[in-house]
């Protein structure tokens, strides 16, 4: 691996515990601070690259979300740290494919997942505009060593009820 390689493994730019105020009447973290749990690991992520809120304030440029996909698969409590591992899918000169898994930060079980879209943006034009070339590199680098980790089974699912035959898929 070259001096400029990053390590083959998720980026850990997160971490936290759950608050109380997070927490809903089932008295655990409810859905809605997963999201921002997940939008806060976007954001470490963009201002590790380079592309923070200084970079969006003297360019101009800046990032969105076009699509995401959340997975839960275990609960999380009050208290409980967490920890967010980040891997770049992909990325082209526009976007960027990221995945997020959240853990349990001492147990180690995966309570959740989001797999995001984002795309750079010219805030002045307020239209899609390329990736500077550094950051896009960054990126390819980090996406060239993540391909070598086992793909989450999460990445690319479907949401759908699964059907049996004679079984109508959707009420019509």
């Amino acid at each position: 691996m070259s001096a400029h390689a990053p390590p083959a493994a998720p980026l850990v730019l997160l971490e936290e515990r759950v608050r109380p105020e997070w927490l809903d009447y089932n008295d655990h973290m409810n859905v809605v601070y997963y999201a921002m749990v997940f939008d806060r690991a976007s954001e470490a992520f963009v201002q590790h690259v380079g592309m923070g809120e200084e970079y969006t304030r003297v360019t101009r440029g800046s990032w969105v979300a076009l699509e995401a996909h959340t997975t839960f698969s275990r609960e999380l409590r009050r208290g409980d740290p967490l920890r967010v591992e980040t891997r770049v899918l992909g990325c082209d000169a526009k976007r960027v494919h990221l995945f997020h898994s959240l853990h349990h930060a001492e147990d180690g079980y995966q309570a959740a997942t989001i797999e995001l879209m984002l795309m750079h943006v010219d805030l002045t034009a307020r239209k899609s505009s390329p990736l500077p070339a550094g950051v896009r590199d960054r990126i390819g680098r980090l996406a060239a060593a993540h391909a070598t980790l086992a793909r989450p089974a999460e990445v690319g699912r479907v949401i759908a009820l699964p059907t049996r035959p004679g079984e109508a898929s959707a009420p019509g």
